[in-house]
């Protein structure tokens, strides 16, 4: 028995479960022979794929807020371009910045706003996002947020930034263009103008150690002072044919079933519409259904 063998047996005996899937994490990528590849790709791909874990949150923030640990995040069927990676990069060397301006009791709160069309991947990669930085992910639900009684909307506004400041995370604003419309339009309504304003108050008061990122498929809608607090844009953009090819290829060879480039032309052509992160992922699940009912198919026909 070698002394990683040693280790994962340890936290197995310990209790300490997430400790022990890193540990096989290691020993499984250590395999090299080929008979037991099929075996490494899927287990893996199971340790991979966990949907994130849920955080609870106090009673008063639920129905609110949706947190996320996402240290399984699935980084082996994640497409991420040079676009994104550029972006991640200098967010990331920002909120460096950001905690050293801490130290020095200078506030900054680092800040992305993503743009794109629905199905692109922006919350896919918001959540990537606290990945790369280690932090729980907080989703806020503006479907839960908004209220129709007079200044609840802004009470809620406020429990929600309560809660990060005092967690440090990810917070992203889905769909931000829900309350952060311009104000002044023929659309305007006054209790959303006052929403507007007052969470704009609450992000200039979000402390250093916390990552905003907002969301919305309308920037040119979003009120002009809003779209400011956000230190970068970034678009997200569809993906062109061969991005949406290697997206499939990564999807498909994650789970461990043969995949080869017919595979992926079968997949791709069943997307009727440009190709996004979104519906390439259901096509390839699509097929993967296929073929888990005709496996069960041919076992059941075996049988008899």
């Amino acid at each position: 028995m070698n002394d990683k063998d040693r280790t994962l047996l340890r936290y197995v005996v310990e209790g300490d479960i997430r400790k022990a899937q890193q540990q096989a994490k290691i020993i499984l990528e250590g395999i090299t022979t080929a008979k037991d590849e099929q075996f490494k790709t899927r287990c893996l791909s199971q340790l991979s794929a966990k949907a994130p874990e849920l955080i609870e949150l106090p009673y008063n923030m639920q129905g609110l807020l949706v947190a996320e640990d996402v240290t399984n995040f699935p980084e082996n069927r994640y497409l991420l371009r040079d676009s994104e990676k550029a972006v991640i990069e200098r967010l990331l060397k920002t909120r460096k910045a950001s905690l050293r301006l801490k130290e020095l009791g200078i506030h900054y709160t680092c800040s992305l706003l993503l743009q794109g069309e629905p199905g692109t991947g922006k919350t896919e990669l918001a959540r990537y996002i606290a990945y790369k930085a280690d932090l729980p992910f907080v989703y806020l639900k503006f479907s839960g947020l908004i209220s129709s009684a007079l200044g609840k909307t802004q009470q809620n506004i406020g429990h929600v930034f309560d809660y990060a400041r005092r967690s440090p995370c990810v917070l992203c604003l889905d769909e931000i263009d829900a309350i952060g419309m311009s104000r002044g339009g023929k659309d305007d309504v006054a209790e959303m103008s006052r929403v507007t304003i007052a969470l704009m108050q609450e992000l200039d008061r979000l402390p250093n150690d916390v990552i905003l990122i907002g969301t919305t498929n309308r920037s040119d809608q979003l009120d002009a002072a809003l779209f400011r607090r956000f230190s970068f844009l970034h678009r997200v953009r569809s993906l062109d044919k061969n991005d949406a090819a290697t997206l499939a290829k990564m999807f498909l060879a994650s789970t461990g079933y043969p995949t080869t480039e017919h595979t992926v032309c079968d997949v791709l052509e069943t997307i009727e519409s440009f190709y996004t992160a979104s519906n390439v992922t259901k096509a390839c699940t699509d097929y993967l259904v296929n073929q888990i009912v005709n496996e069960e198919q041919e076992e059941s026909h075996a049988q008899f």
